[in-house]
């Protein structure tokens, strides 16, 4: 039966006063702020209430979000992370120590500068409409999970006549939205006004089975009986479909557009993901081995043995960038590309088919 491996950021088989102590502030150690829940589970909150057994190990608080980083499946093998945060986070900008090896790695793969300034976005959501040089209408609708810039001056007429905005709707923005302008010569400047290199950084985490109810394997229920019972609990379990169909939607298509806009995309997994996705698919991650970035990045961390360790909170390790093109680059030794992602890994034999027909009544009788 899966269990919650770590709660709030701290196993739970090796909890301690200091684990206790940040659950009573449901705080998030990665985020250096109160756990939101990864971001898309606010149906999934606790009021705590409704239960003064929580209540009483939370004192201050009257709802939290739940708090499930990782959930292991089967005794003795590696969690499967649920929570983004728990991955990578920049979205409070307050940096946690327990990523620094994430960031670190990052930072050396997409070559930026030490001591430079880069600025960072949370969520940045385009939706528009372009056109091809058949001048055919196309859509996009994204939202990106982290964008990095670096940052430079510019005047604000610049900045207007680049983005086709009047001055002062510029102006009025870039105030709203917290940049720093300054006057010189008679004329405003942004003076962090983003520049290149663009790095786009995709976070893609384990999604969780539903969940029973009766059996209290939902992730809320699983929550509150995780912290009221430890370890005496049950837990939902993994929805490997659901990762996979939104990582290959977006896998090539965010990472074209990280190549038009002359920066790279590169996607945040972890290890166990990264094999799931080499057993299912055409594409064998380990041929892609690399030091440098290509079309396609996917840069896989683990828990390694960190995972056997005695600590409550855990900093992952075990990183490898698995890079390529989209496509065969022509080349005699080349591979295929990442495009292979979208293939079958292997064709199924046609007795598979009548054996899965055989045990599943016929919903009815079609004549033509």
């Amino acid at each position: 039966m899966s269990k919650i491996f770590e709660l709030y950021g701290y196993r739970l088989d090796h909890w301690n006063e200091e684990a206790e102590k940040n659950l009573s502030h449901a705080w998030c150690p990665f985020m250096n702020a109160e756990c939101d829940g990864g971001g898309n589970r606010y149906q999934s909150a606790i009021d705590l209430r409704k239960n003064p057994a929580l209540r009483k190990r939370i004192p201050k608080k009257d709802t939290i979000q739940c708090g499930v980083c990782s959930l292991q499946t089967r005794v003795g093998e590696q969690p499967w992370i649920v929570c983004p945060r728990r991955l990578l986070s920049l979205k409070k900008g307050n940096l946690s120590a327990q990523q620094a090896y994430v960031r670190e790695q990052l930072s050396t793969y997409a070559e930026l500068d030490k001591g430079k300034t880069y600025s960072a976005w949370a969520e940045v959501k385009i939706k528009t409409e372009s056109t091809t040089e058949d001048d055919e209408a196309k859509s996009f609708d994204y939202t990106f999970d982290y964008v990095l810039t670096g940052t430079g001056r510019k005047q604000i007429s610049e900045v207007s006549s680049m983005l086709d905005i009047p001055v002062n709707v510029v102006q009025k923005t870039a105030e709203k939205s917290g940049f720093t302008l300054a006057l010189r010569n008679g004329e405003t400047w942004i003076d962090n006004f983003p520049s290149d290199p663009i790095i786009i950084i995709e976070v893609m985490t384990s999604s969780t089975s539903g969940g029973d109810k009766k059996k209290r394997t939902q992730i809320a229920m699983a929550c509150e009986d995780a912290i009221l019972f430890g370890e005496n609990h049950n837990a939902p379990g993994i929805n490997y479909r659901q990762v996979w169909a939104r990582m290959v939607s977006q896998l090539i298509v965010k990472s074209q557009v990280g190549m038009a806009w002359g920066g790279k995309t590169i996607w945040l997994v972890q290890d166990v993901l990264a094999d799931y996705i080499s057993k299912s698919t055409a594409l064998i991650l380990s041929q892609y081995l690399s030091a440098h970035l290509d079309e396609v990045n996917i840069l896989s961390f683990g828990y390694g043995d960190s995972f056997d360790d005695r600590d409550a909170l855990i900093e992952l390790r075990d990183s490898k960038l698995f890079s390529g093109p989209i496509t065969q680059s022509g080349s005699i030794n080349s591979h295929d590309g990442f495009v292979d992602i979208v293939k079958i890994g292997a064709p199924l034999p046609k007795e598979q088919i009548w054996k899965s027909l055989l045990n599943k009544a016929p919903v009815g009788i079609w004549k033509w």
